[in-house]
């Protein structure tokens, strides 16, 4: 991973649920956008909406969080949550979105995807 995650196993803060389900939700709609912003491939208005409710249930979750614990879940979530907003302001005021914006959206899903499936190995070796 990119980043440096912290040892869970010597007492971390596991963020709430919906952060770590906003998370999940928008890397996998940020990358497959990614995927096909990258390769300048036709994205749907179906896919812009959803990226749209992705972005604001992430929105929602931060919202939600508020002034709890900075773990490395929320900064990921802020951070996905800019580049997509961005990406999406970009769709609607109908401006180029370079292909550096697309790669780093990707980069943080990549690095949101490792995250979710590290936490869900943990989660599954705390129960064995």
């Amino acid at each position: 991973m990119t980043h440096a995650q912290p040892d869970c196993r010597v007492g971390c803060v596991v963020p709430p649920p919906e952060v770590i389900s906003a998370l999940k939700n928008l890397y996998i709609v940020s990358s497959a956008l990614a995927q096909r912003g990258t390769y300048a491939q036709e994205i749907r208005d179906s896919q812009w909406r959803t990226m749209v409710q992705r972005a604001q249930e992430a929105k929602t979750a931060l919202d939600q969080h508020g002034e709890g614990p900075e773990t490395h879940a929320i900064v990921l979530l802020r951070q996905m949550t800019a580049a997509c907003q961005g990406l999406v302001d970009r769709h609607a005021a109908r401006r180029e979105i370079p292909f550096a914006v697309w790669r780093e959206v990707g980069r943080l899903g990549h690095d949101a995807c490792e995250w979710v499936n590290l936490t869900a190995r943990r989660g599954r070796d705390a129960d064995t």
